[in-house]
């Protein structure tokens, strides 16, 4: 019969094994692209054998792996057994060298022990060893992933369940991540945002360490943000910027240390603080607190110190004035109340370093002159004007000598801002030689100049104290004191440089009612009210004017100017990583377009709860988590996060066989190896004959159906792409003879009369189907045909194999039979004869006369077609019989289709 090639349908499940065990060994060289994972995780390259593992395990998130090593040499094969208390295997394995260490995953608690033997070379039992092993409940863990600092409430971190049986048993000890010791004990307060570590264990009854649990957990507020300072020390007469890197507008607070109360300096983006308005010197603790859109109940708060640094300690007397204009005979000292760095007088073109303490420089020989003497000491620089007066000048006033008159007009509120003050003199006369200095206390001479020959001039000058200094053809006169008075602005707080992702809403800060006014780098102009925000979406430079709502009101309008910078596009996933068999779950952060130490991260849980703030995120639990990332220095960028869900690992997957046959070759056998696809990358292929001797199939490697001819066990192993074992399983094979098939004849005979002819039987078969004429007639075994013409059989065998034959039928049971009924005797024409066609193989001939006694019997087996035969001339004992009526009986047969028929007539004999 026709083969059709496909293959076998039949499945055949001979054995369930799911394996939960990894091994991992070293990576050997190899043409093969993929290469199992095999990285020792213990190894002993002594060639004396010994047994080492874990003998107590503690399983605390529903299962614990142990690790257990041989030793020996590279040629060495391992046998591995591992049983539980009832005897019953859960692991059995062997090899070489990438047996030498196993991992081994407890599911249940319990007694185990493990079975060790190695050959090598011939010698099977060359080692043989075996260790109980204990694998105990572990402690209830307590300690979350993260917690939340709340402003300035501390948080309890609990490591254990208070409910963990024998927690006294247990020793517990916290650190920081330098490793510096926090304390001991189930709970510890934590009061400082950073990664707290802690280490858990128990002593077994030799003293040694067993049940060792090491965690971590971070301690933060919700928002990431650090406070940003111009300084760490500032002088006496000094100020200091605070503000935060991130454009968020909060709460500040100010303290002495260590013990004053926190005053609370209103809301801004950021503060300047200045010497003249604080307690003196000393250390101060600036505290910022900020409610999170997320977390509205727990407002984030950040510190940071200042020091406030007394001013070098000195003082200046005036030992001699001089006597007039010019005569240089003025003389000051300065004495050191304190070390001092540096003192330098420009005037006098002075300068020294490291005085000490109680020693005096005494300067002489001066001019008529304000000098400015520059003190620099413990970090900080101060200044004091020297003024020295001609002794004949010095009871008048310049004014009064000069006929000089000062007028000066205080700062002044403009639209805009404010304009600084001036400050006008006018001699009355005119002046050939004369020149002018204004001085600052703290910053020298501020302005100079000539004085006009008609004697009439104006200076502007900011808010301050300054002194007059004139000089008229090589004189000074004694200077003249003025106050340049301030006007106040209104207060109004933004941020210098804002990062925006795609917009940013910016929201002045401010306790008054202003107007404010925005101008955006594209000459766009908008307006708000207090308490109302401006939605930034260019890149540049922007200025914010803000004036008072209120008309009559004494303060000034301030305009602001600020950067924005456009955050690039970047993207973010969560990736799992996988490297090892049997890691824990490991997720990363993997950015694009931003550089991972200029973003904030947040692993949250799916109640939105943050469970991580590291690149690399070790989920607590299965389930769906997300993942956001803002820029740092972003404020509230408009972020989506990108959700994830973990699930269990898959640590073993399904390894059905399937037996069949391939139709094309009847004596092979088909395996196939049903799993999942998505999980296994490779498979190795085992043979073991009947001996057991075991050989690798190294060709059927990553196949996943093989064909073989030999009969034995066979075995598959699949692994992951990591190359850990996730599977195997194995099936006997025999391989059966080719299929016996009955060959169908050409042709079959078809008999319409009561015949016995045999039915068609084509052998054993599943399944059966006879066609005629392309119509399906029959499905039994057992075939009859019974019409004329073309017939086809197709049969399905016991593995899914069709074959197929074709065959045609003629008629056997259609012959014709000529005879008279009447005879004349002696005349040898027309004497009693039969004349048969096809189909006859045996005919006899009965005459009876009307008593019914026989006269005539004739017999024949071998029967021409359309021949004579059973010829009778009509006569009896060899006379003629009488003429009159005589019954003809023919007897027809043909064994070999069953065909026996009797033909009964009258035959009319005439003389």
């Amino acid at each position: 019969m026709k083969r059709k090639h496909q293959f076998a349908v039949g499945k055949i499940v001979i054995l369930f094994l799911y394996i939960l065990i990894g091994i991992i060994s070293p990576v050997k060289s190899s043409s093969r692209q993929f290469q199992k994972n095999k990285t020792h995780l213990a190894s002993s390259n002594a060639s004396s054998p010994r047994l080492i593992g874990d003998s107590e395990i503690c399983m605390v998130l529903g299962n614990t792996i142990g690790i257990y090593s041989a030793g020996g040499n590279p040629e060495d094969v391992y046998e591995w057994k591992i049983t539980n208390s009832k005897g019953e295997e859960i692991y059995n394995r062997s090899g070489g060298e990438q047996f030498e260490t196993i991992k081994v995953l407890f599911t249940e608690i319990g007694e185990y022990t493990v079975f060790l033997k190695i050959r090598r070379g011939t010698e099977s039992n060359f080692y043989q060893d075996l260790m109980n092993v204990k694998v105990q409940r572990g402690p209830k863990l307590a300690l979350l992933p993260d917690y939340l600092l709340c402003g300035e409430n501390p948080v309890v971190l609990t490591a254990l369940d208070p409910s963990t049986p024998n927690i006294g048993n247990y020793t517990i000890t916290w650190k920081d991540v330098n490793g510096n010791a926090l304390g001991t004990g189930n709970n510890i307060t934590a009061s400082i945002a950073g990664f707290y570590l802690v280490e858990m264990y128990l002593k077994n009854p030799g003293g040694s360490q067993t049940c060792t649990i090491n965690g971590s957990t971070f301690v933060g507020p919700a928002l990431d943000f650090q406070i940003t300072k111009s300084a760490s020390k500032i002088c006496d007469g000094g100020s200091i910027k605070i503000s935060t890197d991130t454009p968020l507008s909060g709460e500040w607070y100010i303290r002495k240390m260590p013990s004053g109360e926190n005053v609370s300096l209103g809301n801004a983006y950021g503060i300047d603080l200045s010497t003249m308005e604080l307690d003196g010197h000393g250390f101060y603790e600036v505290s910022f607190s900020v409610p999170s859109i997320d977390f509205p109940d727990c407002p984030s708060l950040r510190k940071t110190e200042f020091e406030i640094v007394p001013a070098p300690q000195f003082e200046i007397q005036i030992l001699k004035h001089p006597d007039a204009c010019f005569i240089d005979d003025g003389s000051f000292q300065v004495k050191a109340n304190s070390n001092l760095t540096s003192i330098s007088i420009p005037e006098l073109n002075f300068y020294q370093k490291n005085i000490s303490k109680g020693q005096i420089i005494t300067f002489k020989d001066l001019k008529a002159k304000v000098y400015l003497v520059n003190i620099e000491g413990s970090g900080c620089n101060t200044s004091q004007l020297v003024e020295m007066k001609s002794e004949n000048l010095s009871d008048q006033s310049a004014a009064d000598k000069l006929n000089l008159t000062i007028s000066q007009v205080n700062e002044t509120c403009v639209v805009n801002g404010v304009i600084p003050g001036k400050v006008s003199l006018e001699f009355g006369e005119s002046i050939a030689n004369g020149k002018y200095n204004i001085l600052s206390s703290n910053r020298g001479t501020v302005k100079s100049g000539a004085i006009p020959v008609n004697g009439k001039f104006e200076v502007e000058l900011n808010s301050g104290n300054y002194l007059i200094e004139i000089i008229i053809d090589g004189c000074t006169y004694p200077t003249e004191s003025i106050t340049i008075l301030d006007q106040p602005q209104i207060n109004v707080s933004i941020p210098s440089n804002i990062i925006i992702c795609e917009s940013f809403l910016l929201i002045p800060e401010t306790a008054d009612q202003l107007l404010f006014t925005l101008t955006a780098p594209s000459g766009k102009v908008e307006s708000s009210k207090t308490g109302e925000g401006f939605t930034l979406t260019e890149k540049g430079n922007y200025s914010l004017l803000a004036e008072p709502i209120d008309a009559n009101s004494s303060l000034c309008a301030k305009k602001l100017n600020f950067e924005t910078t456009l955050l690039s596009p970047f993207s973010y996933t969560p990736v799992l990583l996988e490297e090892k068999c049997f890691d824990p779950i490991r997720y990363r952060a993997e950015l694009e377009g931003i550089s991972i130490d200029k973003v904030n991260l947040r692993w949250l849980d799916s109640n939105g709860v943050i469970v991580g703030r590291s690149r690399e995120f070790y989920p607590p639990s299965i389930g769906h988590f997300s993942l956001v990332i803002s820029p740092i220095g972003s404020g509230f960028c408009p972020v989506e996060p990108v959700g994830f869900e973990v699930v269990t690992p898959i640590t073993t997957v399904p390894m059905d066989l399937d037996l069949g046959k391939t139709c094309s070759d009847p004596e092979a056998v088909i395996i196939s190896l049903s799993t999942n696809l998505d999980e296994v990358v490779q498979t190795e292929w085992i043979f073991y004959d009947e001996s057991n001797n075991r050989q690798e199939k190294v060709a059927f490697d990553d196949h996943f159906d093989i064909q073989i001819n030999t009969s034995g066990t066979y075995e598959v192993v699949a692994y992951n792409k990591l190359g850990c074992e996730i599977g195997r399983n194995f099936t006997f094979v025999e391989v059966s003879p080719q299929y016996t098939v009955r060959d169908l004849e050409d042709t079959y005979p078809v008999c319409s009369r009561k015949n016995t002819i045999s039915p068609i039987d084509p052998g054993e078969f599943a399944k059966y189907a006879w066609y005629f004429a392309d119509q399906l007639v029959s499905t039994q075994r057992l075939f009859k045909p019974d019409k004329i013409g073309d017939y086809q059989l197709v049969v399905t065998t016991e593995d899914g194999c069709e074959l197929e034959d074709s065959f045609r039928t003629y008629v056997v049971c259609n012959y014709q039979l000529v005879y008279p009924n009447a005879m004349v005797l002696g005349n040898p024409e027309k004497d009693f004869r039969v004349l048969m066609s096809e189909g006859i193989t045996e005919a006899e001939l009965f005459v009876l006369n009307r008593q019914g006694e026989l006269i005539y019997h004739s017999y024949s087996d071998d029967i021409p077609v359309e021949t004579p035969i059973l010829k009778w001339d009509g006569k009896f004992n060899g006379s003629y019989v009488p003429s009159g009526g005589y019954v003809i009986v023919l007897m027809l047969r043909n064994p070999l289709y069953g065909i026996e028929e009797k033909q009964t007539s009258s035959l009319l004999v005439l003389m």
